[in-house]
Formats: C-alpha cells, structure tokens, sequence
C-alpha cells in the first residue's frame, strides 16, 4: 500500500510538474509577445532562412497585376527594410508579409480595409495579445520553405500503400514462423526487416520535407480553429474565412498524428519505440499517403488558410511596425487620373536620426548636388513611401498623399559579369523597361539615379536628355538624380529643379541634407581635394581647367 502511496504521489508530482511547466512556457511567450511589441526587432537570419522567406511570392508573382521587380527591390534595400517591417512570429505571416511588400495594391478601397485591420490591433491590446500568442505557438518551420511544399501536394504522384501493407503482413508472417521452423524463418525474418527498413528510408528520402509541411498545416488549421471566437469586429472576416479551411483539415487528423514532423535529439523511450515501429511497418507512410491524396484535392482550402492567417498576422506585424516608428501617415489617395506625390516630413525608415524633407509635385523632379549630399538618400526615402502606401498603408511621414502607381527605379546597378555586360548594357536595358511601361495601365513613378553614367560625358547628356523629356506626357512621373547641371537647363519647364547642398570652409565639410528648390549653384568637388591633402598645384591647375571650361566651353590641360 505504501508503494501504491508512493507511486500516486509520483504520478500526482509529474502532472502537476508539467502543468506547471506548460503554464510557465505560456506565461514567457506573453512575456516575449510585450516586449516585442513596438519594438525594433533584432532577430538574426541565416542565408538560407532569409532566402526562404520570398518562396511564397516568387510562386504567386505570375498571377499579379504588378509586382516589384528585383531591380527595384534591390535598388531600395527593401530586403534591410523587410526586416526591420518584420514584426511576425510563424512562417506562414513572415512569408505573406514579404508577399505583401513585393505587390502593390490599386484600389482605394483595399487600402481602407487594410488601415481598418491594422487599426483594430493597435487599439485592442488584449484581443492582439491572445491573436500574436497563437502564431507565436504555430512558430516557424526551420528547414523548409513551407511555400514550396504546402501547395504541391498535386504535384507529387500517388503511391499506393498496398506495397507497404504486403511488407508489413510479410514480416509478421515471417516472425510467427520462426515458431514452427527457426532455422528458415529467422533468415527470411531478418530478410524482411532488411528490406523494411531500405524501403522506408528510400521512400521517406523522397517526402520528408512534406512531412514538416504537414505537421504546420496541421498547426495552422489548430490556430485557426482558436483564432475564430477571437476574431471580432474588422478581423471577422479573415476570423471566419481561416476557421471554415482549417476545419477541412482536421478530417485527416488521426492521420497526420501517426508522421514525425521532426527529428530530435533524444526523446522519450515510447518514442523511440514508436520511431523503430515507423521503421518496420512503414505507418507514416502510409498515413501520408491518406494525407496527400486528401490535401492534393483540396489545394483551395489550404490557399485560403495561409491568405486569411498570413494577412492577419502581416497586419498584426505593420501595426507593431507603426508603433515602432517616431511618426507614421496613413496614406491618401488621388483618383482624379492626375499624376502628384506630395509629402511632408518623410524619412528613410532605416535611418536612427533621419532629415525629413518634404515636397509637393505634380511635374517631374530632377535633383543636383555633389556625392554624399543625399540625392540617392532622398530618392529612395520617396520611392519606399510611395511602396509602403501602396502595401501597408504606413509611409514614414507626417503626411503622404499621391496617385496609384506602377514603380520602378534604376539606382544600384553593377556590371552582369556572369551575364558578360557592361555596366552600361545593365543601365540602358533597367531604363528600357521603364520606357516600355509608360503608357501601358496605371501611372509608372519611377526612380533614376546618374542616367546613364556608364558612358561619356557627350553621349550621356544628349541621350539622357531625350529619354528624360519623353517620359512626361507618357503617365510617368519621374524623380532623376544627376550631376550634369547641363541636363537642368535643358530639361527646364519639364522637370523641377530640387538640389542638395554642402558646406565647405577650410578643415571640414557639412552635409544638411535639406532639399532645396532650384539647381546646384555649387561646385565643390575641387575643394574637396584640399581638404583631403592634395598637392596645391594639382588643385589651382584644376580650378584654372574648370573655370576656362565654363567660360569658354573648351577643356585646357
């Protein structure tokens, strides 16, 4: 009896211990949840893990209306922006986001519904709090790119479990017959479990990673089955819509219970003993078998559970993302078919202690100025607040206010040297693409640092010109950078001149990087070299060159 005693109070203690401990686990994750709220977050990606989480775009781009090219995107820095956006706790929310951020909307309607489900999460701390702990527990899928694996279960060509239900007959027989001739049955036993055991490992080389893919589409139907009663209000949509495809889910179940989603280190002894009856009979593979033909038939249900969870929880991040920042505009948008941005105090998000700028165009923008004085600064803070208003309805602003639009930039490029092309190649066929889009469906705003900068000075004036002055009147809407002052004269009642301005004395240089109405007055590019302890005559002969080419239009050596 003393025993029994003893033997109930060990059971008692290690029910009780691992309540305890589930409830510690729940109460660290609210902890987490708090403190990454409105917060810069500061998670670290590897290579492979960052590289994963575009897959979900780069299977739907195909079916956009527009999408952000990687020209574009890599001119903006907009993977550095992404992750700082990155408020997301699952995989399916952090792939969507980044979704989100590469396809921008033109309705005004989407964009009012959007700020809507943003707002609801600012202003309901407790409803957010018991959403974000759901996708905090649904977590992350390590190896795989669950985009990649999710949808293509169609894809993969049925197997029949009857191979695998022979195997396992066999093997019993084989077993039972040792009782009436050992000698023969433990060879034809050993056979058996010998091949088992290469069957298995040969098939489940071919479908684990959909393994991992089935243990979080189990997990995401699970959220979405808690996420339901606590979606309320602006959310009851996308609540309803993730409930009813996840319920689908759950008729397979007690199938996708008997997979291992995953490898682990060690575990307890019923589950080593459940890996070697996995091993032997081939149960998971049979069971995924069930499970692919079931999730091969209903590819809508899933496409709908990962839209609905994957837009709530971007909508849970940018809200989080809002609170983050010093100053945030919801976005107002022009309809009339006029071509304008207009924007007050914007910043580059990036940026710890920003300049904000503000400018208020309907004309093109031409900008002048040394290096370093934030002309691609300022390009890139108002191509990414056009991106954002477009995407998540959040521009780094006081106010933002411009049409709908199709952008594209050409900034950041380099010479293709798998591709054997000059820098030059590289730039004229980024700005032909441009070209090609003026005129073709919603407005083009795009964005051109140094035009053709890859070829001489002669060539690149009169040719940057001519491409320059036929993109108004086309519904594009251009902000070009560029140190030919040549181009401002000849591009005059076209383009509005902006400039950005330095400060030279004798010891320092000082960049303000205000933007200024009009062109560049200065020429500061010579001074510069006192100051980095040039040989005095190289500096005055210069001066001489520069000064005989302005009066004269003729260079002396």
């Amino acid at each position: 009896m003393n025993y029994g005693l003893a033997a109930a109070a060990a059971l008692a203690a290690i029910v009780l211990y691992s309540f305890w401990q589930k409830k510690k686990r729940l109460a660290d994750l609210k902890m987490r949840l708090r403190a990454g709220w409105g917060s810069v977050p500061a998670r670290e990606y590897s290579w492979e893990e960052f590289d994963r989480v575009s897959h979900y775009f780069n299977r739907r781009q195909e079916d956009c209306e527009f999408y952000i090219d990687d020209i574009t995107w890599n001119d903006l820095d907009m993977d550095e922006v992404f992750r700082r956006v990155n408020h997301t706790w699952s995989s399916v929310g952090e792939e969507y986001l980044y979704y989100l951020l590469r396809t921008p909307f033109f309705d005004k309607g989407e964009a009012e519904r959007r700020n809507r489900l943003i707002s609801w999460f600012q202003q309901n701390q407790e409803g957010r709090e018991r959403i974000e702990l759901e996708f905090c527990k649904m977590g992350r899928v390590r190896r795989i790119a669950l985009a990649d694996y999710v949808f293509r279960f169609a894809e993969l060509p049925g197997s029949s479990p009857v191979r695998h239900w022979v195997q396992d007959f066999a093997l019993i027989g084989a077993a039972a017959g040792i009782l009436w001739n050992p000698s023969v049955f433990i060879v034809v036993t050993v056979a058996m479990v010998t091949l088992n055991v290469y069957t298995y490992y040969s098939k489940k080389a071919e479908v684990e990673s959909f393994f991992s893919c089935i243990g979080y589409l189990l997990a995401m139907a699970e959220a979405s089955r808690a996420l339901k009663p606590l979606c309320g209000g602006e959310l009851k949509e996308l609540g309803e819509r993730a409930g009813q495809a996840g319920a689908v889910f759950f008729k397979v179940k007690k199938y996708a219970r008997l997979i291992k989603y995953q490898e682990t280190l060690a575990g307890s002894l019923a589950d080593m003993i459940m890996d070697y009856i996995r091993i032997l009979f081939h149960i998971d593979l049979i069971a995924f078998e069930t499970v692919r033909s079931f999730v091969a038939a209903h590819q809508q249900e899933a496409e709908a559970l990962y839209e609905s969870l994957g837009m709530l929880e971007s909508c849970s991040a940018v809200a989080s993302y809002r609170e983050s920042l010093g100053a945030y505009a919801v976005p107002a948008f022009i309809t009339d078919g006029s071509l304008q941005y207009r924007s007050r105090n914007m910043y580059h998000p990036l940026i710890a202690e920003p300049v904000k700028n503000s400018i208020d165009e309907e004309a093109c923008v031409l900008l002048t100025g040394s290096n370093a004085s934030g002309k691609s600064t300022f390009l890139k803070t108002a191509a990414i607040n056009a991106l954002f208003a477009q995407t998540i309805v959040t521009c780094p602003a006081d106010s933002y206010q411009g049409s709908f639009y199709k952008i594209y930039s050409s900034m950041a490029l380099r010479d293709d040297i798998q591709g054997a092309e000059s820098y030059y190649i590289v730039e004229i066929r980024a700005l032909k693409r441009i070209l090609d889009q003026a005129g073709t469906g919603a407005p083009v705003l795009c964005f051109v640092d140094e035009v053709l900068r890859g070829t001489n000075t002669v060539e690149r004036i009169a040719a940057s010109a001519q491409i320059l002055k036929n993109l108004p009147g086309r519904q594009v809407m251009c902000f070009a950078a560029t140190h030919d002052i040549e181009l401002t004269h000849l591009l005059e009642g076209i383009y509005h001149n902006y400039h950005f301005e330095e400060e030279v004395n004798e010891q320092d240089i000082y960049f303000p990087y205000r933007l200024m109405p009009g062109r560049a007055m200065t020429r500061n590019a010579i001074k510069l070299l006192r100051l980095m302890g040039y040989d005095g005559r190289i500096i005055e002969e210069a001066e001489h060159a520069a000064g005989h080419f302005v009066e004269t239009g003729e260079w002396r050596l």
